[in-house]
């Protein structure tokens, strides 16, 4: 979960270091817990004071982070832990004080390093994959998790046997909350506008944010989902939520942020859409691509909501759109339905 500019700051990190520092002894961090956690953490705390942290990276012979200038908001200063001493390196633009990247400071505290054998621990058994080994942990606080709480996150990074790469995200009690496995280990999601896959991503969204949020507008094409809710983190807020085969993340849109208001009474849970499950989106496709009355069409995309484009203000019913094309990305129609499967607007080619 590195930042833009992490590799930037590493980079001027480490050519620092090497002319201020001496040859860094021998370290294993990542392999073993027998080094001094705590007293890595108060040397660094001494160091920084009270400045708020953008990142912590732990290798197998550094402890390096990020943190505010001691003075100048408007910069960050990279320092690192080799064992014995810290060191201070190169000063930085402030990125999140700019309104750039996707994370935000916080206390260093907040990311204990004595609970890094219990982080350790929980991320191999979630990863679950023999012979895994761990390349890197990453601390940061993303602003893109869907979660109600900004809260600091540490990422484990794995590589396999082979070369394939994954990560762990938990939190600083070692609680696991997002897993990326390597591509050959993740179960195929399916054709992504497949009916029973339709029906899995509508599930994710209730498991996710639970059965009381609020959305305004779920659209679904071939490769992802565009959720528009009630922003968990800032109730009376829209967020935007991109979901695709493997993740969900908050992203940034022109509607992020901005009040709900009138659209609020135009909201809908998922148990209002509860009707929606495979068997009905395979009725409904199959039903769509008859009306088009046309040989090759296909389902392309589906919105859900009470504010499609044919819908009136005074117009309130909950739909689903299903729309059909032939594979000359020009030729289109449209099936609007209600969650009793009845049609409510028909636009053919």
């Amino acid at each position: 979960m590195h930042s833009p500019f992490h590799s930037l700051r590493l980079a001027g990190l480490v050519s620092t270091a090497l002319l201020i520092a001496p040859a860094l002894q021998a370290a294993e961090f990542l392999a073993t817990d027998t080094w001094p956690m705590a007293a890595a953490e108060r040397a660094l705390a001494d160091t920084i004071g009270s400045a708020l942290i953008h990142d912590i990276t732990i290798s197998d012979d550094r402890i390096s982070i990020t943190a505010d200038h001691r003075s100048d908001p408007e910069q960050t200063t990279d320092y690192y832990w080799d064992g014995l001493t810290v060191y201070s390196g190169t000063s930085m633009p402030n990125f999140s004080a700019l309104g750039m990247g996707d994370s935000k400071p916080f206390p260093l505290a907040d990311l204990p390093l004595d609970s890094l054998p219990q982080v350790k621990k929980a991320a191999f058994d979630a990863f679950a994959i023999s012979g895994a080994e761990i390349t890197e942990i990453e601390g940061t606080m993303p602003t893109t998790r869907t979660s109600k709480k900004l809260i600091p996150i540490w990422e484990v990074h794995f590589a396999q046997p082979g070369g394939e790469t994954g990560s762990v995200f938990l939190t600083a009690n070692a609680q696991v909350v997002d897993i990326v496995l390597p591509q050959s280990a993740q179960v195929e999601a399916g054709p992504w506008l497949a009916p029973a896959t339709v029906a899995g991503t509508l599930a994710r969204l209730a498991e996710e944010f639970g059965p009381n949020a609020r959305y305004a507008e779920i659209f679904i094409d071939d490769s992802k989902a565009i959720i528009q809710m009630e922003d968990p983190q800032n109730p009376g807020e829209v967020a935007e939520i991109l979901v695709d085969a493997d993740s969900m993340d908050r992203r940034e849109s022109m509607m992020a942020g901005t009040p709900l208001g009138p659209t609020l009474d135009r909201t809908f849970t998922i148990a209002d859409i509860a009707a929606l499950d495979a068997s009905m989106l395979e009725d409904l496709e199959q039903r769509t691509i008859e009306r088009m009355g046309m040989d090759g069409m296909t389902v392309f995309r589906y919105t859900i909501g009470r504010s499609i484009l044919f819908m009136t203000p005074e117009d309130d019913r909950l739909v689903v759109e299903v729309r059909a094309e032939l594979d000359d990305g020009w030729t289109s129609g449209r099936v609007a339905y209600d969650m009793d499967g009845n049609e409510v607007d028909v636009v053919t080619p």
